[in-house]
């Protein structure tokens, strides 16, 4: 077998856990109605052209009709959204039509790209994927730079740096942003009125969530158990831990890439933090982030981290007034916001007409026009720096205002580096959770063990 053969089955092995690239699994969102594309406009800055005055490069005609076949990993309503989005880049590119296929979500179409470049079958064109610039390491993607930098191109400095960072791999720019979100805390609005708590001044630091968790933690019918918890984590609680080490001033992994860093003290601080919350002030059920949503929907939790992208079916579907604040923080520290989602990658091909037909449609997906469009009609975050800006985003905000906050947050936004073993990591993370919570390791242990085994699939790669 060839050296390049092993890596790539040692790079699948990891990519099957992988979710969301360090965040979420895509959220639910309610179903909505495919509309036409309006495009944002912006008011200008003195001496700055409004985005709907900017003149686009003339768009290359294809002279024959091209078919391009997509793959993407969003389903429900947000994959309806996806859909409607390529329904309309088809009417209006009369020569270029394109084929959206769902593969599944971020783990599946991930193990379906990677088996079809190992099986040297036939891949798509163009590919909507968690941890998408991995696939440069196969030689078998484009860098999207070679696109976005060239005569057909758009200006990268309109979009935030943490969404091109969140892109990266190896110095090179692979994949274009397309929809991400950002951990948030959700919060039962009711049950800190019933708790004697603020519902308008959310815990803003992770001191005051153990505060606010211990008046919301109740045994509500007195037979000696806890039946409303104060805080919980959904699922993924690598994403939150890895928020913790970051606002505490831990690193994820070195410069080189070659060894992770989280078994310093400042991250066994935080995980020290997380466990104190479940074994000493009880304010967060321990081993039961799988029921954590359903808990919190069912009003039997006042708080839960999870991904920005659900809050349009969370709202939707509880029977109480939510709330949602940005993610708490280290006590005089700024929070941190790590990116999660998925991306566009167009791969190799050697008809140049197909590439471009390719670029035109990543293009429009993410163009300002669309990414106005997902952001209102998904839980998703607009990529753009100036999106508040728009008048029609303000417009959709001030009738959404709990979508406001993920914008505003974007303030924070960071991208924990794509390294080879991410998947490989965010499951040891999870693992050094439950051990903790369970007390079966000390958080000093739980993450040297974790610390061992991503280090050893680093340098296997």
């Amino acid at each position: 077998m060839t050296e390049w053969k092993k890596m790539l089955m040692v790079l699948i092995a990891g990519l099957l856990v992988l979710t969301a690239c360090g965040g979420e699994e895509p959220a639910e969102t309610p179903t909505v109605a495919p509309v036409a594309i309006e495009t944002p406009t912006a008011k200008p800055s003195e001496g700055e052209t409004p985005v709907s005055e900017t003149p686009a490069p003339e768009e290359p005609t294809p002279s024959r009709m091209i078919t391009l076949e997509f793959w993407y990993a969003l389903g429900g309503s947000s994959g309806q959204a996806v859909e409607a989005l390529v329904e309309q880049f088809n009417a209006s590119h009369p020569n270029i039509q394109v084929n959206p296929t769902y593969q599944g979500a971020y783990a599946q179409i991930m193990g379906k790209v990677w088996n079809a470049i190992f099986a040297e079958q036939t891949l798509p064109h163009v590919a909507h994927l968690g941890g998408a610039p991995l696939v440069g390491k196969t030689d078998s993607a484009i860098p999207i730079t070679e696109f976005t930098d060239g005569p057909n191109g758009i200006d990268r400095s309109l979009i935030r740096d943490a969404f091109w960072e969140y892109n990266s791999a190896g110095g090179q720019i692979w994949s274009m942003p397309f929809n991400n979100s950002v951990p948030m805390l959700y919060y039962n609005r009711d049950l800190f009125v019933a708790a004697g708590l603020d519902p308008d001044k959310p815990p803003t630091t992770w001191d005051e969530v153990i505060e606010y968790g211990q008046k919301l933690t109740q045994d509500t019918d007195g037979n000696g158990q806890i039946d409303q918890w104060g805080f919980n984590t959904h699922s993924n609680t690598h994403w939150y831990l890895s928020t913790m080490f970051l606002e505490n001033g831990a690193q994820i992994i070195n410069e080189e890439e070659t060894e992770v860093l989280y078994n310093s003290p400042e991250a066994v601080e935080m995980l020290q933090l997380w466990g104190e919350m479940v074994n000493e002030y009880q304010v967060m059920p321990p081993g039961q982030h799988n029921e954590a949503k359903g808990d919190f929907m069912a009003g039997k939790s006042g708080m839960m981290l999870y991904s920005s992208s659900g809050i349009p079916s969370t709202a939707e579907e509880v029977a109480f007034e939510l709330g949602v604040a940005m993610i708490p923080t280290v006590a005089g520290r700024d929070p941190v916001a790590p990116i999660g989602g998925a991306s566009l990658v167009i791969f190799k091909n050697e008809d140049q007409a197909i590439l471009d037909a390719a670029w035109e449609f990543v293009k429009f997906m993410s163009s300002p026009e669309g990414s106005f469009y997902f952001s209102t009609h998904t839980g998703y975050v607009p990529i753009y720096k100036d999106a508040l800006d728009w008048p029609e985003m303000r417009a959709y905000l001030e009738a959404h205002p709990l979508q406001r906050v993920p914008v505003e947050q974007l303030e924070y936004a960071y991208a924990i580096p794509v390294f080879s073993a991410l998947g490989t990591s965010d499951g040891a993370l999870r693992r050094a959770v439950e051990s903790v919570e369970l007390q079966a390791a000390t958080p000093q242990e739980a993450l040297d063990e974790a610390k061992k085994v991503v280090d050893k699939n680093i340098a296997e790669q």
